[in-house]
């Protein structure tokens, strides 16, 4: 019966060419064309690599860092195709800003790449908001490095990675700064503190990439989280009194229920960004040590746990191990080296998950929709410039005096003849 079924079938496809093949020849050319008008556009978009290296007394916390986010948004989102005919004619997708921070042997660096014509404008606002930076344009540093995969295992060394993704909906935030504060200063926190602390216990030779790569999101991101705050709210109880000539309705609703409703309402109150964590341990073999990557940075992130709310893990489409009896069970040693090479071009890269062609056609969204989105509150938290409270290792570069203003119209900034140490000046 499904031999004759096939047969049927291959039959059915062999009489109707005519119509399927042109369709499906005109979809391939469609696709492939905006592949290679995607391309296109990236190629030109001309991108600068900014250090910006931190003065040794800073009392401004994470929420400057949110003042920066905000600033930018609109900048960002000036850059995401107005109409669909734009991605899909032109390739035109919405340009990325990439925050880093980075251990090159046990001294932290904080990076951002962003495209040339907003590096002024990036400065300007960082400047507003942390008044005693020290910002400098230098190369990218993982150009120190071997271009691809191969080549790095080639040369001994060996990498771990992966992305960090929420356990839930995006809509419900996670731990953020604000829990961090305290009236007393000896009470004081800084967030960020227990990562920059891992990162400056690494060996001379070993090194760990984290990149925060953003995008602005729509304001289709705030439509569900309400309609998420609707559904926690119809679940809700209701109890109604009748006594005398008026009637009177209760909400049975608990403490956790309420504070749950409003996390959500105010995280959807700040702009979000579409935000990619990802990030790469790379060590020579002798002194690769795998858990630092697998636990250590899960572990710094654990902090933000909001147990009724929203937390991180990994990626476990993309870290880099794979265990053999575990979906998809074949071949795990071949796909752990294809995801290696995957997430270390990706890395370099700095690539960002395109919308697929269909999905653009239907929602003009050029980039991918499955990237978990955090606001700026949230972005704050886990990237801004340590404070005081953590300045205390000699593990960062940072800015030994304050500096006063020039006079008008001297160049401010120039590119120093410091360079990171590195495998390819080694």
């Amino acid at each position: 019966m499904e031999t004759q079924l096939t047969i049927s079938l291959f039959k059915a496809a062999v009489t109707t060419w005519f119509i399927w093949l042109p369709v499906l020849s005109f979809l391939v050319l469609v696709v492939t064309w905006l592949d290679y008008k995607r391309t296109i556009f990236i190629a030109d978009v001309e991108y600068v690599f900014l250090e910006v290296r931190v003065p040794r007394e800073i009392r401004r916390g994470p929420k400057a860092m949110e003042q920066l986010f905000t600033s930018i948004y609109s900048i960002l989102n000036s850059t995401v195709p107005s109409h669909i005919i734009d991605g899909l004619l032109y390739g035109e997708i919405a340009l990325t800003m990439s925050f880093e921070i980075v251990s090159i042997g046990g001294e932290v660096h904080f990076f951002i790449k962003t495209p040339k014509k907003f590096k002024n404008i990036l400065e300007a606002n960082l400047f507003g908001c942390y008044a005693d930076l020290e910002i400098a344009v230098v190369p990218d540093y993982t150009e120190r490095m071997p271009s691809t995969y191969a080549d790095l295992a080639e040369n001994n060394y060996e990498l771990w990675g992966s992305e960090l993704v929420l356990m839930t909906d995006d809509v419900y935030p996670i731990r953020t700064y604000v829990e961090f504060e305290s009236m007393d200063e000896y009470a004081q926190l800084d967030p960020i503190a227990t990562l920059v602390e891992m990162l400056s216990k690494l060996q001379v030779e070993e090194e760990l990439w984290i990149q925060f790569i953003i995008v602005p999101a729509g304001m289709e991101w705030r439509a569900k989280g309400q309609k998420v705050v609707e559904g926690l709210r119809t679940q809700s109880s209701k109890t109604t009194i009748i006594g005398g000539e008026s009637t009177v309705s209760m909400v049975d609703r608990t403490p956790g229920q309420t504070d749950i409703i409003k996390a959500i309402e105010r995280n959807i109150s700040k702009p979000g960004y579409y935000t990619v964590i990802r990030y790469v341990y790379i060590a020579p073999k002798s002194i690769y040590n795998k858990d630092l990557a697998r636990t250590g940075i899960p572990s710094a992130f654990n902090q933000y746990q909001a147990q009724t709310l929203n937390a991180f893990r990994h990626d476990f489409s993309v870290r880099t191990q794979t265990i053999w009896h575990k979906h998809p069970y074949f071949f795990p040693t071949w796909r752990l080296l294809q995801r290696r090479k995957s997430i270390y071009d990706s890395f370099i890269k700095r690539s960002f998950p395109e919308a697929p062609f269909f999905k653009q056609l239907f929602t003009g969204q050029t980039l991918s929709a499955d990237i978990p989105i955090f606001n700026t509150e949230e972005l704050a938290t886990l990237y801004h410039y340590p404070t005081d409270i953590v300045l205390t290792a000699p593990s960062m570069k940072r800015v030994e005096s304050k500096k006063v203003g020039p006079p008008a119209g001297l160049p401010i900034f120039q590119e120093t003849g410091d360079s990171i140490q590195g495998f390819k000046n080694k």
